[in-house]
C-alpha cells in the first residue's frame, strides 16, 4: 500500500481537484482509499455529494484519529474509490488533542491494518500547518505538491517544505516530495515562476495539468473527468508518474 499525501498550505492551489483526479486514476491500477483530512470537506462533498453532515458526525477523520472509532468504522465504501470523510469540527481538533505525535501514530496503526486490502491511498490536507497536516506528512510515502502561478506560490512551497522538514526531524523519516504544476499558461508571467520552481534542488517537478474549463466543470459536478479527454490524460501520466516515484519496480505501462 503506497500512501500520497497532497499538500499545499497556500489556499487555492488546486490540492482537492488534485486528490479527486488522481485518486481515479490510481483507482484504475488498484484499490484506492481517498482520506479527507481538510476541515472544507471538499473531498468528502465530492465522492459523498448525497450524504448529510449530519450522517457522518460520529464517524470520521477525526474520530479515527482521536482513538473513538476504528478505521473499519469510518469507511464509507464505493465501487472502486473508498473515502474517510472529513467534518467541520475537524477545526477543534488542535483544542482537543494535545500534540501531533499522537495523532500521526493514531493514523499510521490505523492504515498499517488496512494495507492488505488497498493499493493506494490519497490523502487532502488543510491549507495550514495543523496537526492533521503533520499526520499526513507522516504516514507519505510521498508528498505531492500542486503549485499554482501565484506571486506567494513559491513562498508557499517553501513554508511547507520547512513543515516537511519538521515532520522528517520529529519522525526521523525522509519523505519523497514532489511539484505538480496546475493551472500554469504561457504567459512569460507563468513561465518565470514555473521556472523558479524547477530551481529548487532535490524535488522534483512533474509533468503540468492543463489548465482547463473542464477541470473546473466536472469537478463542480461532482463527476469524473471524460476518457480521453486532454485533462483525463493528464491525470492518467500524474497517476504513472507518482507510481514511478513510490513503486519503481512496479511494471510500466498501465492500461487507463
Amino acid at each position: 500500500m503506497k500512501v500520497v499525501t497532497v499538500s499545499n498550505i497556500k489556499g487555492g492551489s488546486a490540492k482537492s481537484t488534485t486528490a479527486v483526479h488522481l485518486s481515479e486514476a490510481l483507482s484504475r491500477r488498484g484499490k484506492t482509499l481517498v482520506i479527507d483530512m481538510d476541515m472544507q470537506a471538499d473531498l468528502t462533498d465530492f465522492f459523498l455529494p448525497n450524504l448529510s453532515p449530519d450522517s457522518i458526525e460520529d464517524k470520521n477523520i477525526m474520530t479515527l484519529l482521536l482513538g473513538k472509532s476504528s478505521i473499519s468504522e469510518v469507511i464509507v465504501p464505493g465501487k472502486e474509490i473508498d473515502i474517510i470523510p472529513s467534518t467541520l469540527t475537524l477545526s477543534k481538533l488542535v483544542r482537543i488533542a494535545s500534540d501531533s505525535f499522537f495523532l500521526s501514530q493514531q493514523l499510521k496503526k490505523a492504515l498499517d491494518s488496512v494495507k492488505s486490502k488497498y493499493e493506494y491511498v490519497v490523502i487532502d490536507t488543510p491549507g495550514s500547518a495543523k496537526y492533521e497536516l503533520t499526520s499526513a506528512l507522516y504516514v507519505a510515502q510521498l508528498v505531492l505538491i500542486p503549485v499554482t502561478p501565484s506571486k506567494w506560490a513559491i513562498r508557499a512551497v517553501n513554508l511547507l517544505l520547512d513543515e516537511i522538514a519538521q515532520t522528517e526531524s520529529l519522525f526521523s523519516a525522509r519523505k519523497k516530495s514532489a511539484f505538480l504544476p496546475c493551472l500554469f499558461g504561457a504567459s512569460k508571467k507563468h513561465r518565470d515562476i514555473l521556472e523558479r520552481l524547477k530551481t529548487i534542488e532535490e524535488i522534483p517537478t512533474l509533468n503540468e495539468i492543463p489548465k482547463s474549463e473542464s477541470i473546473k466543470t466536472k469537478t463542480e459536478k461532482h463527476e469524473f473527468l471524460k476518457k480521453g479527454s486532454n485533462p483525463w490524460h493528464a491525470f492518467d501520466i500524474l497517476a504513472d508518474e507518482v507510481i514511478k516515484l513510490i513503486d519503481p519496480e512496479n511494471i510500466f505501462p498501465f492500461s487507463g
